[in-house]
């Protein structure tokens, strides 16, 4: 890591590990006590991701959030999947009121500082399908980045209308395969997650995944956060 850091001039190193065994938990506290000292002293930035508090052991859990925001320069909340890949109910992959509520429970129950905080936003959405299947209704979903939702939205003549309760725009339509719903991630949505980061005093913003995004939403970010 310390090669690769000096190789391509990196400004830090983030970290990121995910469905740890609960019993495992404190081994990776321990790896980024012993990491991150040495990153230090080759005067690299260090991150670490955490999800939001759950009651999932693999998922949640295992994190000891309190020590690693004492270990690490910053912790990113990956503030997503309100509805994940699998989910059996169509959603937003990260409603807004989801979003501010996570992050004040983070800042409540661990103390981790706000300035240490950064809010890690969705660049992808899902495009969720509602079939019937027997007596019921089979709801799959595909993530898609930021232009496939707007070539949608041109191909089916769509017209976005805010969802006041997600705070985002969202379409629906019908498709051969079944009924189709989006929770649309885009220039308003994006904006609404930066004024949070501003309204808390957080850090500032990561993303996940670059490529999904358009380029207007990086004017958007550096309009709010600059």
């Amino acid at each position: 890591l310390l090669g690769w850091a000096s190789v391509y001039q990196l400004d830090g190193i983030n970290i990121d590990f995910e469905n740890v065994h609960l019993k495992d938990g404190p081994l990776l506290t321990q790896f980024v006590r012993e990491l991150t000292p040495l990153l230090r002293e080759a005067g690299l930035i260090v991150s670490i991701d955490v999800t939001f508090l759950s009651t999932s052991e693999n998922w949640s859990m295992f994190y000891d959030r309190a020590a690693l925001g004492k270990i690490a320069d910053y912790v990113m909340v990956m503030a997503y999947d309100e509805h994940w890949a699998s989910s059996p109910t169509a959603g937003s992959v990260a409603s807004l009121p989801w979003v501010e509520k996570g992050v004040r429970r983070i800042l409540e129950e661990t103390g981790i500082p706000p300035a240490k905080l950064i809010l890690g936003v969705p660049f992808y959405t899902r495009v969720w399908t509602e079939a019937p299947s027997g007596n019921g209704v089979k709801v799959s979903s595909q993530a898609v980045g930021m232009d496939v939702v707007a070539r949608i939205i041109r191909e089916e003549k769509l017209t976005p209308v805010l969802d006041e309760a997600t705070g985002q725009h969202y379409v629906e339509y019908d498709h051969e395969t079944g009924f189709r719903k989006i929770w649309i991630e885009d220039e308003h949505s994006m904006r609404a997650r930066a004024e949070l980061v501003e309204k808390m005093g957080l850090a500032g913003i990561a993303a996940w995944s670059r490529g999904f995004e358009r380029p207007e939403i990086w004017e958007v970010i550096d309009d709010v956060l600059n």
